[in-house]
């Protein structure tokens, strides 16, 4: 199929020929592109290494990005590379291989800044179809509850700013965090042996560089209360410890300041 493009000055439109090379025959489409916006977006893999070229940026200052690691390849923060690509113009885009003629058809340039850790969470949880939302689903098919701590949510969350990744690359966090878990699950026992929830803690997400133990089944009528319950109760105790220090060293501190 080819396709040409003619403007028609007097009436502001735009024809379109679509000619197939398997038929002869020719057809032809009058638009009227007066209210029309056009819109072109892409990956544009590695264009930051052209912008920070043509700024010339030194690895010397706060927030600047090292040129050498992006020379040698290395893989560099969401963070810089959306700061770096805020500042694209036509020039780059022609230095990074597109024509000067279809560049210059786009007279404004936009970028899309790198999700933040609490806007994944939120990819996690929020939306009508989040993740978190559909793997829960999923586990109620068996009668199986699933529960993401907070802090869970936020290593998952690193973990894929850490792989810059993005939100793309949690359903595959949660595939290996969970993977077990579904293999388990559907296995039907009663009794004490039953599987009544999975809980997803930290230890079950691991650190940025090391995989985690996977979700944490919990066995019996009710088990999930008993372990938020667990949890709540050792939260209160550790906050107590906290408050108790706290106050210890404020006396301690007065104290020192009536000797003095």
């Amino acid at each position: 199929m080819c396709l040409f493009k003619q403007k028609n000055n007097k009436k502001n439109m735009y024809m379109f020929s679509l000619k197939y090379k398997s038929k002869c025959n020719q057809i032809v489409l009058q638009i009227d592109t007066k209210d029309i916006l056009f819109i072109c977006g892409g990956a544009f893999i590695d264009l930051e290494k052209t912008i920070s070229d043509r700024r010339k940026d030194s690895s010397i200052g706060f927030g600047a990005p090292v040129r050498a690691n992006m020379r040698t390849g290395g893989v560099t923060s969401a963070a810089v590379t959306s700061s770096l690509l805020e500042t694209v113009e036509s020039s780059d885009l022609i230095a990074y291989g597109l024509i000067p003629e279809f560049v210059g058809r786009f007279p404004i340039l936009v970028s899309l800044s790198a999700l933040t850790e609490d806007q994944l969470v939120q990819v996690l949880t929020e939306p009508r179809n989040a993740l978190g939302k559909q793997y829960k689903k999923l586990f109620s098919m068996n009668n199986v509850k699933l529960h993401f701590t907070d802090k869970a949510l936020r290593v998952i969350a690193q973990k894929a700013m850490a792989k810059n990744t993005g939100a793309r690359g949690l359903r595959a966090i949660l595939e290996i965090i969970l993977t077990d878990s579904m293999y388990e699950i559907p296995d039907n026992k009663h009794g004490n042996n039953k599987v009544d929830a999975v809980v997803v803690d930290e230890d079950s997400v691991g650190t940025i560089n090391s995989p985690g133990s996977g979700g944490k089944i919990l066995r019996g009528d009710g088990a999930l209360e008993r372990y938020l319950s667990e949890i709540q109760l050792k939260e209160q105790a550790e906050n107590t410890r906290a408050t108790e220090v706290e106050v210890e060293r404020d006396s301690d501190v007065s104290s020192r300041a009536m000797i003095l």
